[in-house]
């Protein structure tokens, strides 16, 4: 049970939705394809998640809410934590190799980056700025691309591309930012220098809150480039109601940037999210099967 509780499933499934949306978007993958490297692109999230708990294991140790993990809490000896996230990361190439070799480069890169974020050497996360680029990076663009390489897609027009994996980055950027606020006084106890941290919890939610607009409006955007046709902004209003209670709970944390009101808003945007993906995920593969294109 530990073993799967340190894997952290729950913080990840925005990384499964990024992948899943690269597979699917431009051209259907084969499912026995695609469900080997949906399990190894799973093993590779959850060793950097415990590769994370593993060096921040002081740190939450102090976090009312993550002194729970189960290397926090002691429940799992740091050295258990270590050996388990390196033998999910073995297994996980395995199984891009037994698939197709050239995914291997990007796995490599996913899981660098992942690494970079929290490992004491470069200890991304202690850099302003660069700390939610790398989320940005890690949880949108990167399991995008990989999505887009199972479909052998990868070579696409560009326009394409940042076409879906945009609002992806924006999303996750904002979503480590509203994390940070949460984590804002053990990060500055800690002397952790997070972008919430050097510039402040309201300035925090704010740079958060116009990624998220953006992110939202971006499909407006891409029509009056001409990228999207008009016909699929109607799932912009299919969509929007499910923001809703989102919005309100993001209106809290603007308010008063508690670590309380940022855990509702995360666990309102996970219960929303898994609703609004779903609904996504279904029309695009409607659009797929009837034929009609984005652009």
């Amino acid at each position: 049970m530990e073993y799967f509780k340190v894997m952290r499933v729950g913080s990840w499934l925005g990384w499964v939705i990024s992948f899943g949306f690269g597979s699917i978007l431009l051209v259907f993958p084969s499912l026995e394809r695609f469900l080997v490297v949906l399990f190894a692109f799973s093993f590779a999230t959850a060793s950097v998640f415990i590769l994370n708990q593993y060096f921040d294991r002081k740190e939450d140790q102090e976090n009312a809410f993550k002194s729970n993990l189960p290397v926090a809490a002691g429940r799992m000896t740091p050295r258990t934590a270590l050996i388990f996230s390196f033998l999910l990361i073995v297994l996980c190439l395995v199984l891009v190799v037994s698939v197709d070799v050239n995914l291997l480069s990007l796995f490599l890169i996913y899981l660098v980056f992942g690494t970079l974020y929290s490992s004491p050497l470069f200890r991304l996360k202690n850099v302003p700025v660069a700390d939610f680029l790398v989320s940005g990076v890690g949880g949108g663009f990167m399991p995008f691309l990989i999505g887009l390489e199972l479909a052998d897609k990868l070579s696409s027009d560009i326009s394409l591309i940042m076409l879906g994996v945009v609002p992806l980055m924006l999303i996750h950027c904002g979503g480590h930012i509203i994390q940070a606020v949460g984590d804002y006084e053990v990060d500055r106890k800690m002397r952790v220098t997070t972008f919430v941290v050097r510039y402040g919890r309201k300035n925090g939610v704010v740079v958060a809150g116009f990624m998220f607009l953006l992110a939202g409006f971006s499909p407006f955007v891409y029509s009056v480039l001409g990228l999207l046709s008009y016909k699929h902004l109607f799932l912009f209003f299919i969509l929007f109601p499910l923001s809703v209670p989102i919005i309100k709970c993001y209106v809290a944390v603007l308010k008063k940037a508690s670590t309380k009101n940022v855990i509702r808003m995360q666990k309102t945007a996970i219960k929303y999210g898994i609703i609004g993906a779903t609904v996504m995920f279904g029309y695009t593969l409607l659009v797929k099967t009837a034929g009609f294109c984005f652009m």
